[in-house]
């Protein structure tokens, strides 16, 4: 007898589930009827779950995880009530044809289950590692979880085609770090930095600013907490949003504006707003600071200007929809050790770099060298507690690595399932202490099978990016360490290609259309990747005021990793199989 059919009969339960509280909730579902309930064991290396399902009897689905949310390749749990009354629970998977098969080892264990006439409580537990090869390993990166359904009544469900059912994906960070949330002071308050009334363009992606004053604070506070206030039914339309302080002295101003971002006529004077202070983006919780840190605001000569840059994402381009999202802050008078910061790493926002069209695996890396931590960081170093990584839709695996001296560290951030859609700020299991004179290397891998034409770097949703925004103390000088492949190797990249294989590129042609014109054949998307690896690097290492550090930043190496990290799993599988 399989081993599955043995867990089928232990599966055939009808007892009640114990009460417990779980640490998180999310629902799986637009209609809410698939309520997913956890808490994590890090001792016990498993999640505890509890599934409340709002389904008739008739109803059988199946809930578990895949890389990317689709419902091929996919890990399940999957129940059902036969015609007896009887509940069957079984670990399965779906095939590369989406064809629902039960695993020979059952990892799933269910604990407990009732029901009552229109829902079924589940509740199991699943180790992060089940040494199945068939099974998804969980991380602390995003997790992808599939709720699929079908209302047609079945004895046993093993064997049908998952992909004609109706099915839902949502994203989650599973396994978080356990942090002890800060008890606010007395005296916290909050205030709003809200768009006003947005008639949001009928086009794809839209930057809007929104020019504002700041509660007017005579005295030094901290933010030690924001989170995204998003209009009710603007969830799908807010991909992200930015409020950025504006650092005028007294008795200076900037213009009001309430407009596209990008268009030539706004109003001179709006360059001054570049400190970042808030940030959101598609999926984020709140941004919670430590104990020891918060973000300063107020003050004597402190400027009460800012500016909201909401990025509207409308692919369907509909128009007369309207919106006023924004960011809360909680902020207090009693003022922590240090003073935080953000910083941005990673690529510029440039169409000199791009990825060839047709790929399912191509890097883009962006560098902050020694040379420009060197001179913007304090003596001391900064100590990064949060991460922020970044991409565009064909995004699908971020992670900064940081280097010393040559040597490779352990990583600051990584994410192996990221989706562009779920882009949360997230605190670090360990406070990272980054030194003048480290690198910090940030590299993001997409997938562009779908696309025709090579996806330049830019500002548009289809275009694409790669960042990591660090929120760290104490705050420095240093607000923007990022990268971009130097100009001069680039255009020497597209002379070669027209004079020694004719492609139609040329250099009063623009990068873009250069980019868009070359046949990506596989030598030529091999011989892009060796240009972005070895190239010099033109570098920004700019200040808040967008200066850039003194230096020469055009002529820059690429970092030389001379020692890399070697990772090594701890765990022991028994099976192979």
């Amino acid at each position: 007898m399989p081993t599955w059919m043995c867990s089928l009969c232990l599966c055939l339960l009808s007892c009640c589930h114990g009460a417990q509280t779980f640490q998180y909730q999310i629902f799986l579902d637009p209609d809410g009827r698939y309520q997913f309930q956890w808490s994590v064991d890090y001792t016990r290396q498993v999640i505890d779950v509890q599934l409340i399902a709002q389904v008739d009897a008739d109803t059988w689905f199946a809930v578990g995880f895949s890389d990317y949310g689709d419902v091929t390749f996919a890990d399940l749990a999957v129940f059902w009530t036969d015609k007896g009354g009887n509940h069957h629970f079984v670990d399965g998977h779906t095939d590369r044809r989406g064809i629902l098969r039960a695993d020979d080892h059952q990892s799933y264990q269910l604990t407990s289950v009732s029901s009552r006439p229109g829902a079924v409580v589940l509740d199991f537990t699943r180790p992060f590692d089940t040494c199945d090869v068939r099974d998804y390993r969980l991380d602390n990166g995003t997790t992808h979880i599939v709720c699929i359904e079908s209302l047609q009544p079945t004895e046993i469900p093993l064997g049908t085609d998952v992909t004609q059912l109706r099915h839902s994906v949502q994203r989650s960070q599973l396994l978080k770090p356990e942090v002890v949330k800060p008890k606010f002071p007395e005296d916290t308050w909050t205030f709003d930095v809200v768009a006003q009334e947005v008639l949001v363009p009928g086009e794809e992606t839209t930057y809007w600013w929104h020019t504002t004053l700041l509660p007017d604070i005579p005295q030094p506070h901290h933010i030690i907490q924001y989170e995204g206030i998003i209009s009710e039914g603007s969830e799908d339309l807010v991909h992200h949003m930015e409020v950025f302080h504006c650092e005028l002295t007294r008795g200076e101003r900037i213009p009001y504006y309430n407009g596209p971002g990008l268009a030539e006529d706004k109003p001179e004077g709006l360059d001054v707003c570049r400190k970042v202070i808030g940030a959101w983006a598609m999926g984020a919780e709140a941004m919670v600071y430590p104990q020891e840190a918060g973000v300063p605001i107020g003050g004597k000569g402190y400027s009460r200007f800012a500016l909201l840059e909401v990025h509207y994402n409308n692919p369907r381009r509909m128009k007369g929809r309207m919106d006023k999202s924004g960011l809360r802050f909680h902020v207090t008078s009693q003022l922590r050790q240090y003073d935080a910061g953000i910083m941005e790493l990673g690529l510029e926002y440039t169409n000199k770099m791009a990825v060839p069209p047709g790929q399912a695996v191509f890097q883009l890396t962006g560098y902050c060298v020694h040379a420009c931590t060197r001179v913007g960081l304090p003596a001391q170093g900064i100590h990064v507690f949060a991460s922020q990584l970044h991409t565009h839709l064909t995004g699908r695996r971020v992670y900064t690595r940081h280097v010393r001296g040559g040597v490779e560290l352990a990583e600051l951030n990584r994410d192996n399932h990221y989706s562009p859609h779920f882009q949360e700020i997230r605190r670090l299991w360990e406070t990272v202490h980054v030194l003048p004179g480290d690198d910090l290397i940030t590299t993001c891998e997409y997938d562009t099978r779908s696309r025709k034409h090579a996806t330049v770097g830019g500002f548009s949703i289809t275009d694409e990016m790669c960042l990591n925004y660090i929120h760290y103390y104490p705050r420095s000088m240093l607000e923007v360490c990022k990268s971009s492949v130097q100009t001069e190797a680039l255009h020497t990249f597209f002379y070669l290609l027209n004079r020694l294989e004719g492609e139609a590129v040329y250099p009063d042609a623009g990068d873009r259309s250069n980019y868009r014109h070359v046949e990506w054949s596989s030598n030529n998307v091999a011989l892009l990747q060796d240009l972005y690896a070895t190239s010099p690097l033109s570098m920004q290492c700019n200040k808040s005021d967008g200066t850039r550090f003194p230096g020469g930043w055009d002529q820059t190496p690429v970092t030389d990793v001379v020692t890399p990290l070697v990772v090594t799993d701890t765990k022991t599988c028994q099976r192979s199989t």
